[in-house]
């Protein structure tokens, strides 16, 4: 029998130091476990505490949609000048949550005049003009589609900007619509303008006002895009990305339709508690039809129903993988634009932590010998950020390696102009989700940096797995070359192959339309 050696036996014990509340709220609340965080400030929060610790609270306590207590807290926070901004930019958007947008304004327009430049209240005093705005404007809905999505703010993301677009399109084919009431879908055909359609914001609370537009009208579309995730804009009604009570959801009468949405958690990442499921179910039993953009997001979705609400799930493949079908301005010169284009990259930011893990500055690595090598193959690289966060890579690029890329700010660019920059390259190298499906919907041949399952999930869908390369690839550099210097020899083939394979993504999509109940129904001409 072995003895321990001397050095094990003289180590001291160690009395864990108790972590401060603020820590433990925070990592609570980044790990997703809002209701834990919730209950903690609850139930340990001192009557005097620093303005920081106010702030957090207030960020914990609107996680689980318990907007007056966090307004408390954050009202508390901002007396504090340091915490102010921070404090303000977060009333400004629970007011906005809470469709209270002269309130939402004021309080960015507070937290501007603290600090200028203050990117949240930026964002929030846009966001709540722009609600206004709409609000005012919307009238009688009758005759009208709800569409209820992640509506991308001004340069917000282009793939949220390009999948509402592509969603509209889909319904509002030139197809002979079975006869109905209403507004006649005939008349509305239009290039970019959807007049028959109003946006629900699906971070918005879903309310009373809300209930009675949908219910005025002819439907309610939810979706496309990867909604189903706990942490992107948290709330305690139903666990997801839509802010929608139970209740309401229940007491929707027109048809609601489940169109392309995802099932989007990270590697390791999941839902706390049970409010996500009880939803999941509500809004299943609710649905007229429930159509799941891969086979990942059905197969993870049917482990959490019943068995007879799991049948009612199937697969709707995200419309923007078939937008060439769909029409629209970008397709105004037809035939294959991006054989002589550049290759185009793209990489994500946001949750680098859950992406890229401690390997970051390998990846960079890897990639900037990738582009070195396409280089010299002859190809120009340019970078496309989907999001201004998106630019990261070329600021760290030329910091750690001294290399530079030109940038496409596709945040800027209408959904036209995304179409005919994607169109326009020969190869697109994407790690955002949309940066793969846009440009083959396009038919530009596409290679994604797998860093979220969802890129798999696509590509196993078509069946072409070898598309994908994953950012700890060991020899990144050497195995991304191999694949996309495959593509770009044999790019004719490439492209031939996509167009078919859409057209099997495009089938699905008509007969699902078919299939839906009116007036939502869209039956194609003889």
């Amino acid at each position: 029998m072995s003895t321990p050696a001397a050095e094990d036996l003289e180590q001291p014990v160690t009395v864990e130091e108790e972590v401060p509340l603020g820590t433990r709220l925070s990592r609570l609340r980044k790990a997703g476990r809002f209701a834990e965080a919730a209950d903690l400030v609850r139930a340990e929060l001192p009557a005097e505490v620093p303005a920081q610790l106010h702030l957090e609270a207030g960020l914990c306590l609107a996680a689980v949609s318990d907007y007056q207590a966090a307004n408390a807290h954050l009202l508390l926070a901002a007396i504090d000048p340091g915490q102010a901004p921070n404090a303000l930019a977060k009333l400004s958007e629970i007011a906005w949550v809470r469709h209270d947008h002269v309130r939402g304004r004021d309080y960015a327009l507070e937290g501007l005049a603290l600090d200028p430049s203050s990117r949240g209240n930026r964002i929030q005093l846009r966001r709540n003009e722009r609600a206004e705005t709409a609000a005012n404007a919307l009238g009688d809905t009758s005759g009208m589609v709800a569409h209820a999505a992640f509506h991308a703010d001004p340069h917000g993301n282009a793939g949220d900007l390009g999948l509402v677009d592509s969603v509209r399109r889909g319904f509002d084919l030139e197809y002979e619509p079975r006869p109905r009431t209403g507004l006649s879908k005939s008349a509305l055909k239009k290039p970019q303008s959807f007049p028959r359609w109003w946006d629900v914001h699906v971070h918005q609370l879903f309310d009373e006002q809300r209930l009675a537009e949908v219910n005025a009208g002819d439907g309610l579309v939810l979706g496309g895009g990867g909604l189903f995730l706990p942490d992107t804009a948290p709330n305690g009604n139903s666990g997801w990305q839509w802010n929608v009570p139970d209740e309401m959801l229940r007491r929707i009468r027109v048809p609601l339709v489940v169109w392309a949405v995802g099932y989007n958690t990270f590697q390791g990442q999941g839902f706390h508690g049970d409010r996500f499921s009880g939803a999941l179910r509500t809004l299943v039993e609710k649905a007229s039809f429930v159509g799941l953009r891969n086979s990942g997001s059905i197969e993870r979705v049917r482990e959490m129903l019943p068995a007879e609400l799991a049948e009612k799930v199937s697969w709707q493949p995200c419309p923007t993988t078939v937008i060439s079908r769909l029409g629209g301005p970008a397709w105004e010169i037809p035939g294959d634009l991006g054989e002589f284009g550049p290759v185009l990259l793209n990489c994500a930011y946001d949750r680098s932590d859950r992406r890229f893990g401690d390997g970051y500055g390998r990846f960079l690595t890897g990639l900037r010998d990738w582009i070195l090598v396409t280089r010299r193959r002859g190809a120009e690289v340019q970078y496309a950020a989907h999001c201004v966060d998106d630019e990261n890579f070329v600021v760290d690029l030329r910091r750690e390696h001294g290399l530079s890329l030109p940038v496409i700010p596709m945040y800027d660019m209408t959904v036209a102009q995304i179409h005919s920059t994607y169109r326009r390259a020969s190869l697109v190298v994407g790690m955002r989700g949309h940066a793969g499906m846009i440009p083959f919907g396009c038919g530009t041949p596409i290679v994604s940096l797998v860093s979220h399952p969802k890129l798999t999930y696509f590509l196993a869908d078509i069946e072409r797995p070898q598309w994908g390369v994953a950012v700890d690839e060991p020899d990144l550099a050497a195995r991304l070359g191999e694949v996309t210097g495959e593509i770009l020899d044999d790019r004719a083939a490439v492209v031939a192959d996509i167009d078919g394979l859409q057209q099997r993504l495009f089938q699905v999509t008509l007969e699902n339309l078919a299939s839906l109940p009116e007036p939502l129904r869209v039956v194609p001409r003889g």
